[in-house]
């Protein structure tokens, strides 16, 4: 499935959007947390999956998602234009996280 790269007040907290559509299909209501592996190393993220991810937003929010943008140089982007992730299921609540390389070309993906 593919991602995009939130941040929400000031920049001090970012998480990745997930579509709708995505959450119902790799996502069981039952989970309080998924385990994401970020694409820089050995140790996954432990990231919390909160009422306002089934209600209001999907989200899922995280302190390592921000050291792991800033790692990659995308705690910053042009209105509108979040980095896009490939986020894939690996099953049980664990996914794999990679960034698709950002192309100027590349339209808007329609996250929300």
């Amino acid at each position: 499935m593919i991602v995009a790269a939130t941040r929400s007040g000031r920049g001090s907290v970012y998480g990745l959007r997930v579509r709708e559509e995505d959450r119902s299909i790799w996502f069981a209501p039952g989970w309080r947390w998924v385990t994401v592996w970020l694409d820089e190393g050995i140790w996954p993220a432990a990231i919390p999956v909160t009422a306002s991810f089934w209600e209001e937003s999907p989200e899922l929010r995280s302190p390592r998602l921000k050291g792991f943008l800033e790692r990659l140089g995308l705690e910053r982007w042009e209105g509108g234009r979040p980095p896009h992730f490939h986020m894939e299921p690996l099953g049980g609540g664990a996914f794999r996280l990679e960034w698709l390389e950002h192309r100027r070309t590349q339209p808007r993906l329609p996250i929300g």
